[in-house]
């Protein structure tokens, strides 16, 4: 909730034709994920428009694997020009979006520099308290399109989210946080 604010959107489609944007607390929809993805993308952005199909089914083939069953979620961070452009894009996406007003202001700006995003689309994996797992998700599904090593963490870091409590692991972020803000 730090980094994405309060709210975050989906779509309902009403019909085939239409669709109404639904708010949700984002508290609510991230507490059970295991793996959130940060989506930066644009319309008007060719190679966006290539990848985004191939997320949604790499989206929809992690989200369906038994035993791990809707752990993951990715939110959108949109790079279009406007809301209206906002809105045709996010039809093609079935998963979460910041709102437009934040992505297109100084909270995408500041997401795009903390996880260094040079150019579009661009895919990181963070774990269930915020910590980068990679920086690099764009590039690994086209490698692993079974997503076999999904989500690609580092074996240290896969033994300390093995071995350590998320609520250790949230408090030692804070202090990490804390000290980072200091120095």
């Amino acid at each position: 909730i730090d980094i994405l604010g309060t709210k975050l959107l989906s779509l309902k489609m009403v019909d085939e034709t239409h669709a109404q944007i639904v708010e949700h607390y984002t508290n609510d929809v991230l507490s059970k994920k295991k793996v959130i993805g940060l989506y930066f993308s644009a319309d008007w952005c060719g190679p966006c428009r290539q990848f985004t199909p191939e997320l949604v089914n790499f989206y929809n083939k992690m989200n369906s694997r038994r035993g791990r069953e809707n752990q993951f979620e990715i939110v959108w961070v949109s790079r279009c020009r406007d809301v209206n452009s906002f809105g045709q894009y996010f039809t093609h996406m079935n998963w979460l979006a910041l709102p437009p007003e934040l992505a297109l202001g100084t909270r995408g700006q500041e997401l795009a520099a903390k996880y260094k995003v040079k150019g579009i689309p661009h895919l990181v994996l963070l774990d269930e308290v915020g910590n980068v797992i990679t920086y690099d998700a764009r590039n690994q599904i086209p490698k692993d399109k079974a997503g076999i090593g999904f989500p690609w963490r580092n074996p240290i870091a896969t033994l300390y989210v093995n071995l350590v409590p998320k609520s250790l692991r949230m408090l030692i972020k804070g202090h990490v946080d804390k000290v980072k803000t200091v120095l």
